[in-house]
């Protein structure tokens, strides 16, 4: 996320902002189609961690011959995966897309280098999905770190040293997620596969099939539906416009790096836990995840304007203020339904997420056309935020914890956000903007001690920083709790 931050003004200056617009579309299919695994990444975690739970007790080989039946589909799926990729890039980058003819040229001579890596992409998502299924999440985390900060670097170091060509910034970013599924594939080496017969199972396959099909309808009308608002927008408005939506857009979903650090460690559990106990946990930790999650996405929408400004100077779109306060109150009700999602997914019912993305897509899209065009890129951020809040309050009802309790628990948080969100288009010096986010942020800590569940907290009590005083603090919001 630093990097992130830090680096644009560079890519602004060293490739200017239609390129790094093509490059942002780039980074977004790269992430899109690099998680088309056919689900089996999902799938693998969730049988993992189903076999490591006192009901099934795999043995070693058994979760051996899972891995290499995942590993050994996605061979072949990875070529469907390719063709995908460039099928549908070259009809968005030769058509819809509205850019010069001299760089469009560019870009479609630059696909393939996208199609041929889609392959070792989905390979690695099952090698991550593998060694989560473990917890395995320092070496998964190490490598989330790696890879992501060389997809910010390489091509910026491309670009100073090669030149600005589309086809080297695209080579040096697949060259990036590269690098991390080569360590991810050790890593399954030494924690699966050494000692282990190579074993194709058409019963494994077909039970990760099974589970993994729905998952792959989410992982593509999902991912589509986050990166939709882009697409319309490079097809209406140009690539300048996809900048100026990108660039603030990008900044806030790294944020999620929080409660999806949550999220990561829970899906195992809610697959591996008996049913009342999982489902308690899910209850729990959508309140935790919002709670804290609630105080930095305040923050963000209250200084938007001036951090933008001090960050980009003269080269900001004044228009990227807007969307980067609508888009962090989107991610904010996003971090609470990520846990829901989870442990629905989790507890096997990944046909239920599939279905809800398939009949939520029209319906966005329907939202992006009408709020696009009225209001421009604050529209399109509106209606992401809209669609996250309908994706929050369905899967909150399919998981069974949208009850009074939960609505208490996170009330006053919404209120605090929605309060921000005033504050930052209202409000226009920056000391007073600074005043609002340390009181609306403050109130959001004070609330979310209060309304702390007793599970969470216990736990919390034990970690050895927020033992003595800050253990005093907890126990003393137990007393003004919900």
């Amino acid at each position: 996320m630093v990097l992130s931050i830090v680096t644009v003004p560079f890519y602004i200056t060293a490739i200017g902002s239609e390129r790094y617009g093509v490059l942002a579309i780039a980074w977004l299919v790269l992430g899109y189609f690099g998680a088309t695994d056919f689900g089996i990444g999902r799938a693998i975690t969730q049988r993992i961690s189903s076999m490591r739970s006192k009901e099934q007790a795999g043995t070693p080989a058994m979760m051996a011959s899972a891995v290499w039946s995942a590993l050994i589909s996605m061979l072949g799926l990875g070529v469907v995966g390719a063709l995908l990729v460039y099928g549908s890039t070259y009809w968005y980058f030769s058509g819809p897309f509205d850019v010069a003819d001299a760089l469009r040229v560019e870009i479609v001579a630059a696909l393939w280098i996208l199609a041929i890596c889609n392959p070792a992409m989905a390979i690695s998502g099952v090698l991550s999905g593998a060694l989560v299924g473990l917890e395995r999440f320092r070496l998964v985390s190490f490598v989330h770190v790696v890879s992501s900060s060389a997809l910010i670097l390489f091509p910026l170091m491309a670009a100073w040293t090669f030149g600005a060509a589309v086809s080297i910034l695209i080579l040096a970013s697949l060259t990036a997620r590269l690098l991390g599924a080569i360590v991810l594939a050790v890593g399954v080496w030494h924690a699966f596969l050494r000692g282990q017969a190579v074993a194709f199972s058409m019963e494994e396959f077909a039970r990760l099939a099974n589970f993994g099909a729905w998952i792959m309808v989410t992982s593509l009308v999902g991912p589509l539906m986050v990166y939709a608002d882009r697409l319309v927008i490079g097809a209406l408005l140009g690539a300048v416009a996809v900048a100026a939506y990108t660039i603030p857009f990008q900044v806030a979903i790294r944020t999620l790096m929080l409660p999806f650090a949550v999220v990561q460690a829970l899906f195992p559990r809610f697959a591996s836990d008996e049913s009342e106990v999982s489902k308690e946990r899910c209850r729990d930790y959508s309140v935790f995840v919002g709670q804290m999650f609630a105080p930095l996405a305040i923050g963000i929408i209250c200084l938007s304007a001036p951090l933008l400004s001090l960050w980009l100077g003269d080269t900001l779109d004044v228009r990227s203020i807007m969307v980067a306060q609508i888009v962090m109150a989107g991610f904010w009700i996003n971090s609470v339904a990520s846990v829901t999602f989870a442990y629905i997914q989790a507890r096997g019912n990944s046909r239920f997420t599939g279905l809800l993305h398939m009949v939520e897509l029209p319906i966005y899209f329907g939202l992006l056309f009408l709020f696009g065009t009225r209001f421009g890129l604050a529209g399109y951020a509106a209606a992401f935020a809209l669609r996250c809040a309908l994706d929050c309050w369905v899967l909150a009802h399919k998981a069974g914890i949208a009850n009074r309790s939960l609505v208490l628990r996170l009330l006053l948080p919404t209120l605090l956000v929605l309060a921000s969100l005033v504050a930052g288009y209202s409000i226009t010096d920056w000391l007073h903007l600074l005043g609002m986010a340390m009181l609306l942020s403050g109130l959001a800590i004070i609330c979310g001690v209060a309304a702390m569940p007793d599970s969470i907290r216990a736990r919390l009590r034990q970690l050895p920083l927020l033992r003595g005083r800050a253990g005093l603090i907890l126990n003393l919001g137990r007393g003004f709790g919900f």
